[in-house]
């Protein structure tokens, strides 16, 4: 298990409370976070941070989560990183083209808590 404590993450979500809830989430339970509200802010701070993980909101507007998660994957020290999308539209479909356009994981929202950390947690290590 690795140690949240250690974790930098960058969470990208236009929704305000769905931002709020994951930053709360994951500060509380130790990891420092970087909040954007927008897709543009997303793709500034990954001009100044390193993450150890990237939460992105797919439905934005552009750019949203799939476009976030194509810069990263093409950028030399960020590829590897891992990306977990959030959505309120998970759905099968959904699901399957995250998986290939190389999310390393999906939750639907509302998101729960012992799930989020379970699943980041699983990513991480």
């Amino acid at each position: 298990m690795s140690n949240i404590t250690q974790w930098i993450v960058i969470l990208v979500d236009d929704e305000p409370d769905s931002l709020n809830l994951v930053h709360d989430m994951l500060t509380l339970n130790g990891a420092q976070v970087h909040r954007a509200s927008s897709g543009i802010q997303g793709l500034a701070l990954l001009d100044t941070t390193k993450p150890t993980l990237i939460v992105v909101d797919l439905s934005m507007p552009k750019p949203d989560g799939w476009d976030l998660l194509g810069v990263i994957r093409a950028h030399p020290t960020l590829a590897q990183v891992p990306v977990v999308a959030i959505t309120a539209y998970a759905s099968d479909r959904v699901i399957e083209q995250a998986r290939i356009a190389g999310f390393n994981a999906l939750l639907p929202k509302p998101l729960k808590v012992g799930k989020l950390l379970s699943k980041l947690n699983e990513v991480v290590s």
